[in-house]
């Protein structure tokens, strides 16, 4: 995923930010939140790859895919906001199962706390963060980034020290 964040070797000509604007209607018009089409164009004025994943989204006739595309564009949303914010740490190697099986409690007990309050759909609503995108988020075991647990914490009312872990990154 990492590997589609690349930035444009030029600045984006008026054409290919009319190009963008373009699909960002096309995104209000398929009831996507404002909140994401700002951040995607937002991102894709800046990264070629993620103004790549747009033009794929619209191209692609299957709802289905287009939903993957979708979560696959709120990844690399997050992971050029993070990008430039932190670095990321060094873990050693053999502590990798025991952080593996921390995230995984962290992401169930945050899931219970989702289903008491709301449900996916609900918090998808709250936050702007695409429902496929939200579903991988709880059924992965990779670390959590901190802005998608900002986001959940506020759309949920819960304290952000309650729910920024150690594991977030």
């Amino acid at each position: 995923m990492t590997s589609l964040a690349y930035q444009y070797d030029h600045e984006p000509s008026p054409k290919e930010q009319v190009e963008l604007y373009e699909i960002a209607h096309l995104m209000k018009t398929r009831n996507l939140s404002d909140q994401f089409v700002s951040a995607a164009i937002r991102t894709a004025l800046s990264y070629e790859g993620v103004a790549d994943l747009l033009k794929l989204w619209r191209d692609e006739p299957s709802q289905a895919e287009q939903s993957e595309i979708i979560a696959d564009i709120q990844d690399l949303i997050d992971y050029c906001e993070q990008r430039s914010v932190e670095q990321f740490t060094q873990i050693k190697i053999n502590d990798l199962d025991a952080i593996r099986g921390d995230i995984r409690a962290f992401k169930d007990s945050l899931l219970e706390v989702v289903n008491q309050k709301s449900n996916i759909s609900q918090l998808a609503k709250k936050t702007g963060i695409p429902q496929p995108s939200l579903s991988r988020f709880f059924n992965s075991n990779t670390m959590p980034r901190r802005s998608t647990l900002l986001k959940i914490a506020a759309a949920l009312d819960l304290d952000a020290i309650t729910i920024n872990s150690a594991w977030s990154r």
